[in-house]
């Protein structure tokens, strides 16, 4: 039997080594009130086999050595991991409660020196269940009749709002799945535990799409079977005088200067301490707000020009006939882009401005 004593574990605490971070996993979770069986592992570099392992768990009166000879002293956790000779430790907790939200600390010690992992650990509350599904017409496509032109793009996004966690949403056209480039990135905004989720498509309409609906599928564990749905019918119009109409008015219309762009990162993209993980993909959205004309984007990673991973711009028209224009970026992260600044450009008659965002990387 291994016993430590508190005057090794406080030792092992005091004198952990900078140079070399455990291996944890998963690096930072989201668990789910009441859930079971969430596991925390920490192992070292090459599996070099550990002295001893001393845990630190939220919601647990004192750190504890977490060993494959001897249980957890805390009722509710268990060993976890291959065992220190082969250089993993970690714990499993049985059900998952607010009180283990927080950071789960592991110090191991090898050789005589001591390093130190961590796992960040939010617990969600109980699930809600989304607003049902809507879709949405862009401003510049948009008209009163419902129609649309032949060969000229559909820009439409739909919307789950505020749910715990967020829906999934997939887009189909009659039964037939959609992907690919027409599928803007999924972007996630939470605030208080209320998670809005929304997605934009683009397509240029044919005469094949004509009494067609577009449906919008948007899944999660508290909708009655699962899932709930939205359709669009697409309908072809045989003129193109509405829509000339619409951008005559919207010509006659005083200027007005939208709000200075902002650049938000999609609450679904995992980051650790605002660093992106090298190999993932990073979701942002530009938004500006209240002007008229529509305002433009460029997109810029420090002077170099991005074409690829935007999403079509989205307009938004208020009923004082100001414009709201946002698009979502999803691109992959490079070990490169560390330190370099992600643009968004705003270009409209009355000006141009920016926002930046000064990427930093993990591997």
């Amino acid at each position: 039997m291994i016993v430590l004593s508190v005057g090794v574990v406080l030792m092992a605490l005091l004198n952990v080594s900078s140079a070399v971070e455990v291996i944890t996993s998963p690096e930072s979770v989201v668990a789910r009130e009441g859930q079971h069986q969430l596991n925390l592992l920490c192992e070292t570099p090459g599996s070099q086999p550990i002295d001893f392992c001393i845990v630190k768990v939220p919601g647990s009166p004192a750190p504890f050595a977490s060993s494959d000879r001897l249980p957890a002293p805390v009722p509710g956790l268990r060993f976890f991991g291959r065992g220190w000779s082969k250089g993993s430790c970690g714990v499993s907790v049985d059900t998952v409660g607010k009180q283990h939200e927080g950071s789960f600390e592991c110090t191991v010690s090898v050789a005589g020196k001591s390093y130190k992992g961590s796992i960040g650990i939010v617990v969600q509350g109980e699930a809600v269940a989304p607003e049902p599904p809507v879709i949405e017409v862009s401003s510049n496509v948009e008209d009163a009749d419902g129609e649309f032109d032949f060969g000229k793009q559909l820009i439409a996004r739909c919307i789950a709002r505020d749910g715990w966690p967020g829906a999934k949403l997939s887009w189909f056209l009659d039964d037939k799945p959609l992907s690919g480039a027409e599928l803007g990135a999924a972007y996630s905004e939470t605030v208080n535990q209320r998670t809005t989720v929304q997605q934009f498509y683009r397509k240029a309409v044919t005469v094949e799409d004509n009494r067609k609906r577009l449906v919008c599928r948007a899944e999660h564990e508290e909708y009655p079977n699962g899932f709930m749905e939205t359709a669009l019918p697409i309908k072809l119009r045989n003129t193109n005088l509405r829509a000339n109409e619409i951008q005559t008015d919207d010509l006659k219309q005083a200027e007005v200067q939208p709000s200075s762009p902002e650049l938000l990162v999609s609450s679904d993209v995992q980051t650790n301490k605002g660093a992106f993980k090298v190999g993932s993909d990073m979701v942002v959205e530009c938004i500006a707000r209240d002007g008229r004309p529509a305002a433009t984007f460029l997109w810029f990673l420090d002077g170099q020009l991005i074409f690829e991973g935007l999403s079509a711009p989205f307009l938004v028209k208020n009923p004082q006939g100001l414009v709201t224009t946002q698009q979502i970026l999803k691109r992959t992260v490079k070990a490169s882009d560390d330190g370099k600044a992600l643009i968004c450009k705003v270009r409209h008659p009355s000006g141009t401005s920016e926002t930046r965002l000064t990427l930093r990387t993990y591997s």
